[in-house]
């Protein structure tokens, strides 16, 4: 249980402080109307919040019960995404979601016997989320001012 525990904590302060960084850039408008810019907007605030949730997520707390439900959050931000933004980051959010698809895959592999290997696999995948994550966030803050 240690040996998870010293790998989930650097994923989720590595994540933690890249959503930092990527909150502080910022997303809104002044328009009252809701564009799809604003739109796309919103769903990326959201999709930052739910990554950030899944990064520091305390899966022994939670369970997998609590781990697929963050994965969930993240696939419906994705598909607002793309319904409102797919124009504006295409290949980024296209990399997200193939990131998404290869952690809900490796969440489906822990079952109820989960060993180190596939709890790393794990680690692995919702680390690869944070940096397909962080492309998304560089685009939503250029188009989101």
């Amino acid at each position: 249980m240690t040996h998870r525990t010293l790998f989930r904590r650097p994923v989720a302060l590595a994540l933690g402080a890249v959503l930092a960084l990527s909150v502080a850039a910022g997303c809104g408008s002044d328009d009252d109307d809701a564009s799809s810019e604003e739109q796309f907007c919103a769903a990326g605030q959201s999709l930052e919040s739910d990554v950030a949730s899944l990064a520091s997520l305390d899966v022994v707390a939670a369970g997998t019960d609590g781990l697929g439900e963050s994965i969930d959050a993240v696939k419906a931000d994705l598909a607002d995404l793309r319904e409102s933004g797919a124009e504006v980051a295409s290949s980024e959010i296209e990399a997200l979601e193939t990131a998404v698809d290869d952690l809900d895959s490796s969440f489906g592999e822990l079952g109820d016997d989960i060993t180190a290997a596939n709890a790393t696999a794990v680690v692995a995948a919702i680390t690869a989320v944070g940096t397909s994550a962080s492309a998304v966030y560089d685009v939503l803050s250029s188009t989101c001012e």
